[in-house]
């Protein structure tokens, strides 16, 4: 509405051009990218709209603080993970197959440059700060990415193809052993080939899988079932 002199009042904000999905997206692809060269802590609401080109209300619409946002953002990057995973096995030729494309799926989101560098920013120091406030955010992060796996080990165990009677519990050890090798600087932080080597071999003799060499020197798993 305009005002008595004619002028329209600068309270209502600059006018929107996008539909409420993309302009979330706007906002939240603009904090990714001021994380990656800033950080989450020297991250401010402000120059999150001056990168995403919005107005003020722009970001309240969809966001009730910076934290809120985070976790959206985090929320977000869990879900396209475990789409990732779940097309990763979805042209295995068996349940042992798509056990190990999860499990090397898993292993690019700390190795893989472009994963890693994304998963890098939700690991600094300043963000654990949020996970011990949202307990249940990353308890979440993790069970979203066992998904995938939890089918693939109950449908092999009903097939004799591994052995795995409780494959929930199975595929978060799964993610706290691959995660750990990954990112302990105990372990192999900087080498996926000794990282994906030392969860082969805890995993594999826990869901009783054996390997034999085939004719053309490749390594074929085989279950082994208990008597």
């Amino acid at each position: 509405m305009g005002n008595p002199n004619g002028q329209v009042s600068d309270k209502l904000g600059r006018p929107r051009h996008f539909d409420d999905d993309t302009e979330r997206e706007m906002v939240m692809d603009a904090a990714v990218r001021l994380m990656a060269d800033q950080g989450y802590t020297r991250l401010s609401v402000a120059a999150i709209l001056a990168e995403a080109q919005l107005s003020t209300s722009s970001f309240y619409r969809h966001f009730p603080s910076k934290e809120a946002l985070l976790i959206a953002i985090i929320r977000r990057d869990g879900e396209s993970a475990r789409r990732a995973l779940q097309r990763a096995i979805a042209n295995a030729s068996g349940p042992v197959a798509a056990l190990e494309a999860w499990l090397d799926g898993l292993l690019d989101q700390f190795y893989e440059p472009a994963k890693a560098a994304r998963t890098a920013l939700f690991l600094t120091p300043d963000i654990f700060n949020i996970y011990q406030t949202n307990t249940e955010l990353m308890a979440d992060m993790r069970w979203l990415l066992c998904q995938p796996v939890i089918r693939v080990l109950r449908a092999g165990h009903r097939a004799g193809a591994l052995y795995s009677p409780k494959p929930e519990a199975d595929a978060v050890s799964m993610f706290a052993l691959v995660s750990s090798v990954a990112t302990s600087p105990h372990a192999y932080p900087r080498s996926k080939k000794s990282a994906r080597a030392q969860a082969f071999r805890f995993i594999w003799p826990a869901l009783r899988i054996t390997s034999e060499t085939t004719s053309g020197g490749a390594r074929r798993p085989r279950s082994r079932q208990p008597r």
